[in-house]
């Protein structure tokens, strides 16, 4: 997707981007570069500018065609299309590099006690062990 459209690659492959004479846009999404989820995600968050049909390619990549609801630039809708892939295909990387980590934040936020060290709860609601409540 790094082409603009209409210009045709090196191997002789077709650009990827193709406007369509029944004023659809179909876009053509590397599997290598791009998860089938973070496509998923992208034309889910379409539907409500455009129907998105989504559909294996002839070479093995993923074709995104979409018909716009309303009368629009085709190349702003790609455009924007394009940076919401990448947008949630980012979001996916960094969930599976810390989102276990996420997932610790959120529970030690909801506990009632130290998860990471149990040992260093002590006191109770009437008690301040650590001068917590005092001002500096």
């Amino acid at each position: 997707m790094t082409l603009p459209h209409g210009v045709a690659r090196q191997d002789g492959s077709p650009p990827p981007v193709a406007h369509r004479s029944d004023g659809c846009v179909a876009v053509r999404v590397e599997r290598e570069i791009f998860s089938l989820d973070a496509l998923l995600r992208a034309a889910y968050k379409f539907t409500d500018r455009c129907h998105v049909f989504l559909q294996s390619g002839e070479r093995g990549e993923w074709l995104a065609v979409m018909r716009p609801k309303a009368a629009m630039d085709p190349d702003h809708l790609v455009g924007d299309f394009a940076n919401e892939l990448v947008d949630q295909q980012l979001r996916a990387r960094l969930e599976t590099q810390f989102g276990d980590m996420r997932t610790l934040i959120v529970a030690q936020a909801f506990s009632e006690g130290n998860l990471l060290d149990p040992a260093q709860v002590e006191g109770d609601v009437y008690t301040d062990p650590q001068s917590i409540g005092n001002s500096r």
